[in-house]
């Protein structure tokens, strides 16, 4: 009997300890649920801020770069904008006469005194003949009193017609005669005999100079003939070189004996420079060989001093 109530406690007990461990197997089962739970919560909620900030990173920099992009379409735009105005300039400044022949005039004024500056004895601008003609500017020429002048004004109208494409036949032979007119007109204005036997005529675009010497070269000629020079801005600075290359190997021609006088005079100043050195030379050995005697004689004088001084001190 008392086998039978041991084996029932024994069993009771074990029970006891399968319920507690069921209990808590059940528990730690929802708590470990919970956790799980709560970490994915929190897992997703990281994931949802992390996606925020990114979305929020993104829209930040493409709102910079439609910023970027407006401020660049809106300089392209005041380019664009400067650039008609700018065409709208030059074409009223092409089409305008007095307007191109004034910019004529400033672009010739402009490389005369970059490359001759501003010198009266090399062009004036605005020049009075005696014949009541103004030349836009000229060139002096030096060992004479004569004057080269130079024309700034350029038939413009018919040559922009060439460049529109259209009838280019016709309008290249109005833009020769409208050349040789002016040709002319340069010829009888500023030819006479207070300048020289030539006369430039200033053509202020290189492409346009380039044009006349490929398509219009019996208008060049033409203008030979008539003593007429075409010159663009580059051509114009070769002739401003040689004109000053002229007047400084004139002016030096023209001083020579005195150049030469002044070589003498400073070959002479050299000679008597040299000789004094010389004697300057001499006077300080002579001068050191004093100071060595004077050196001499006041070191004996103090010897004998000192000799002196001794001699009183040996009886005491």
């Amino acid at each position: 009997m008392e086998m039978l109530i041991l084996i029932l406690l024994v069993l009771l007990i074990v029970c006891v300890l399968i319920l507690i461990s069921l209990v808590y197997l059940q528990n730690r089962k929802q708590n470990d649920h919970t956790v799980l739970k709560k970490m994915q919560e929190q897992d997703q909620k990281t994931r949802e801020e992390l996606y925020q900030k990114q979305m929020r990173e993104t829209f930040q920099n493409l709102n910079g770069q439609i910023q970027i992009l407006r401020k660049e379409n809106a300089l392209k735009a005041q380019s664009i904008q400067k650039m008609q105005t700018d065409l709208s300039s030059m074409n009223k400044v092409m089409t305008n006469t007095k307007m191109r022949g004034n910019w004529g005039e400033y672009q010739l004024q402009s490389l005369l005194e970059i490359y001759a500056g501003q010198n009266p004895e090399i062009f004036s601008m605005q020049y009075g003949l005696k014949n009541g003609k103004v030349a836009d500017a000229i060139l002096r020429v030096a060992g004479t009193d004569k004057v080269l002048c130079i024309d700034s004004k350029f038939p413009m109208e018919n040559y922009l017609r060439i460049e529109e494409g259209k009838n280019q036949q016709e309008f290249i032979r109005l833009f020769k005669m409208n050349m040789k007119k002016h040709i002319d007109d340069i010829a009888s204005k500023y030819i006479n005999e207070q300048t020289v036997d030539q006369a430039i005529l200033f053509i202020p675009s290189e492409s346009i100079y380039q044009f006349v010497c490929g398509k219009c070269t019996d208008t060049l000629n033409y203008a030979l003939e008539r003593h007429v020079l075409m010159t663009s801005p580059t051509t114009l600075v070769g002739v401003i070189f040689t004109l000053l290359a002229s007047t400084r190997d004139f002016y030096r021609s023209a001083h020579i004996e005195e150049i030469e006088k002044n070589i003498m005079a400073l070959q002479q100043d050299a000679h008597r420079l040299e000789q004094r050195s010389q004697k300057a030379k001499q006077s300080l050995e002579s001068l050191v060989q004093q100071f060595h005697s004077i050196s001499v004689s006041a070191s004996k004088i103090t010897k004998r001093m000192d000799t002196i001084i001794e001699g009183r001190e040996d009886p005491e």
